[in-house]
C-alpha cells in the first residue's frame, strides 16, 4: 500500500470532509457524472472514480492536470476521466450541457472575487452544467481565517494579500465568507436546500509560526 501511495504525483489523499460527505450521503451507491472545479491533481475525484463515476475535473495549473492524468491512468488504472486545463470561470462560461449529477467546489473560491463567484454560479445554471436535484459540496474560507484582513481590501471580505508571509499566498486574492452570506448566495443562485453546514478550524505550523485555517463546509442538494 505504501508503495502505491508513493507513486502518486501531487496530493496523496482526498479532503477528509469530502470523504465523510461521500459516504454519509451514500454517493457510493449511485455512480453518475461528477464535476469538480479546481480539482488540483484529482485527489478528491479519485474517491468518485473508485466507485465507477465518470469524473470531470477543471484545473488552472497545467502541472496539476498532468499529474491527475498520470495518477488516474498509471497508478489507479481508471478509464472514465477527463481533466481540463482551464480557468474555472472561463470553463463555466463556455461549456454547455454537461449535466453532472454531483458538483464539487472545494477550497477554490477563496482565490476569486465574490462577484466572479456569483457569475460562475449563474453560468453553471445557464449552461446546464448540472442536473436538477444534483448533489453539492463546497468548502470556502471563513472570516475567522488568519488571512482575513492581511492586505488591501478590494471588496467586503476580499483582500489582495500583502501581509501573509507564511501561507505562500502573498500577492493573490483572498475572499473570506460569513456563514450566512455564503448560504444566501447558494440559495439564491443554485437553489441550495436540504443542506448541512459545518466549520473546520485547524492550527498549522508554517515557517515555525502557528496560524489558524478556518473553513466553511456546506453540502446538500442544488437546482
Amino acid at each position: 500500500m505504501s508503495g502505491y501511495i508513493s507513486n502518486l504525483k501531487g496530493f496523496k489523499y482526498p479532503d477528509a470532509e469530502l470523504i465523510r460527505y461521500f459516504f454519509k450521503n451514500h454517493l457510493n451507491t449511485n455512480p453518475q457524472k461528477v464535476l469538480e472545479l479546481g480539482c488540483n491533481n484529482g485527489n478528491n475525484l479519485s474517491v468518485f472514480a473508485s466507485y465507477d463515476y465518470e469524473v470531470i475535473g477543471v484545473e488552472l495549473s497545467l502541472e496539476n492536470v498532468e499529474n491527475a492524468n498520470f495518477n488516474f491512468a498509471n497508478v489507479y488504472g481508471f478509464d472514465k476521466f477527463k481533466f481540463i486545463n482551464q480557468d474555472m470561470r472561463e470553463f463555466c462560461k463556455s461549456a454547455k450541457g454537461l449535466k453532472a449529477g454531483v458538483l464539487l467546489i472545494p477550497n477554490v473560491i477563496n482565490y476569486i472575487t465574490k462577484s466572479d463567484f456569483i457569475t460562475l454560479l449563474d453560468n453553471i445554471i445557464k449552461n446546464e452544467l448540472i442536473e436538477s436535484n444534483s448533489d453539492f459540496f463546497i468548502r470556502a474560507r471563513s472570516i475567522k481565517d488568519h488571512r482575513y484582513g492581511l492586505g488591501e481590501q478590494i471588496d467586503d471580505g476580499v483582500f489582495i494579500l500583502s501581509g501573509d508571509e507564511y501561507s505562500g499566498e502573498k500577492g493573490i486574492i483572498c475572499s473570506c465568507y460569513k456563514e450566512y452570506e455564503l448560504v444566501e448566495i447558494l440559495k439564491s443562485k443554485l437553489n441550495l436546500r436540504d443542506f448541512t453546514l459545518i466549520t473546520s478550524e485547524n492550527l498549522n505550523v508554517k515557517s515555525g509560526v502557528y496560524i489558524k485555517d478556518s473553513d466553511i463546509i456546506i453540502y446538500g442538494k442544488i437546482n
